[in-house]
């Protein structure tokens, strides 16, 4: 039966499912594992083995009064006056792991907010001298606190769902992206470039812009204004999917960036 309940477990962390779904789906089989365990209690009475009858029993009774917190928890949207759980998580320091594309601290870009019809992708190329500006910059923005490489806090079944979803070949450790704290597009004899950095007072060139949507930059500039919308530091060390698990990567620095657009007249 425990064989059973682990396989699921293992198999469940390969789909794209919402942590409430995945605690419903949990709670329930608790609830038949924990009718297992009561099997098992009587059968050990029934031959007089009476101390390991009555662990069982007491194991049933905490398991039973924890998955029914969870049934009022997850199946209703009620609470109950004798739940100790708040208690027994602060004691052991759980923290519940963020959902893909939920609970998240909410980003301002520093240059405004556009709707998403008012910008565009690019197409960012960096030469070697950027691609060392770019590496300068996300070592300052680890000695900063501004990036950070956990994952988003995914397990590696949850980022091999998440690259199989959204069909993308690498997951870096900095996932979703870090944000620039400073950027700005400066138009030069080969077309738009891109300087960011942790403040202006450092930023640096850090890529070239070939194309804005499906339009080469020159028509782009000839038919549009373009200000720079974000600017998002992605790449370094990230996962893979593998033959069996994830396998470590390493990945040079690059930027992806978006620009608002407005029609000249």
């Amino acid at each position: 039966m425990l064989t059973i309940l682990d396989l699921l477990n293992h198999y469940l962390g390969f789909f794209n499912v919402n942590t409430r779904w995945k605690g419903k789906i949990y709670t329930i089989l608790a609830t038949v594992g924990d009718f297992y365990i009561a099997y098992l209690a009587v059968m050990f009475y029934l031959n007089k083995n009476f101390l390991r009858g009555t662990l069982l029993v007491g194991a049933f009774l905490v398991i039973m009064y924890f998955a029914i917190l969870n049934f009022v928890y997850y199946f209703t949207n009620k609470t109950v006056k004798w739940d100790i759980s708040p208690k027994v998580e602060k004691y052991l320091g759980t923290q519940e792991k963020k959902e893909f594309g939920t609970h998240q601290s909410v980003y301002v870009p520093a240059n405004g907010l556009y709707k998403q019809n008012q910008v565009l992708p690019t197409t960012v190329i960096s030469d070697a001298d950027m691609q060392a500006e770019l590496q300068k910059l996300a070592d300052q923005l680890l000695v900063a606190g501004l990036m950070h490489e956990n994952y988003n806090g995914l397990s590696s079944n949850e980022q091999i769902a998440l690259m199989r979803v959204e069909k993308i070949e690498t997951i870096y450790a900095n996932h979703p992206g870090t944000p620039i704290p400073y950027f700005t597009v400066k138009e030069e004899r080969d077309g738009l470039a891109i300087y960011g950095g942790v403040n202006e007072m450092m930023a640096s060139r850090l890529g070239r812009i070939m194309s804005v949507g499906l339009m080469p930059i020159e028509d782009a500039l000839r038919t549009y204004e373009l200000y720079p919308a974000t600017v998002t530091l992605t790449g370094g060390k990230g996962h893979s999917i593998g033959r069996s698990s994830v396998i470590q990567v390493q990945n040079p620095y690059q930027i992806q960036v978006e620009l608002a657009f407005k029609k000249k007249a």
